[in-house]
């Protein structure tokens, strides 16, 4: 199987879910629903591994398919990398756990590359050699790198933020 084309159905596939377990963190926080601590520290889990998949993802896409980052997804990647470290040191200093809170500027980063990349703005030309209206992935003719990187910031939002209440909700 073409590497492209399973990376590509990889990563599609894993947005998909995201998106739904997402929508299931945001339920779960607007209806003010907790579990007990056990259940809840998994959430922190989550939005570690979330972080962790993200960035290796991206140096899977840069490092092995061999797609050239565009100027935006490199602010992703500045954003993502360190969220990624910290959140991982986050498993032996819990305090650290608050630092995914940054994800949400990810988050915004990535709509405005979504908005470049389907010709707002100046047209995508972020960068003479990689413009960012570029698409090398274009999943299911939606899901690209910019969304796939959203809902991962996104998702790790959802998750700390959870986190962060139900956490809150049990110490009480």
């Amino acid at each position: 199987m073409d590497k492209i084309l399973f990376f590509n159905t990889l990563f599609g596939f894993m947005t998909l879910v995201s998106w739904v377990i997402t929508a299931s963190i945001f339920y779960l926080y607007l209806t003010k629903r907790t579990f007990n601590k056990l259940i809840t520290d998994q959430f922190l889990n989550y939005a570690i591994s979330v972080a962790t998949f993200c960035a290796i993802g991206s140096l899977i896409y840069s490092e092995l398919v061999g797609f050239i980052p565009c100027k935006y997804c490199w602010y992703q990647r500045y954003l993502m990398y360190p969220i990624a470290l910290v959140m991982l040191a986050s498993l032996f200093k819990k305090a650290l756990f608050k630092f995914g809170y940054f994800s949400l500027i990810g988050f915004f980063l990535s709509l405005y590359h979504i908005y470049l990349q389907n010709g707002g703005g100046d047209g995508g030309t972020c960068a003479i050699d990689v413009p960012c209206s570029l698409r090398y992935v274009d999943i299911f003719g939606f899901i690209s790198i910019p969304l796939m990187a959203g809902s991962g910031f996104i998702t790790i939002f959802a998750a700390i933020l959870y986190y962060d209440y139900a956490r809150k909700q049990i110490s009480e």
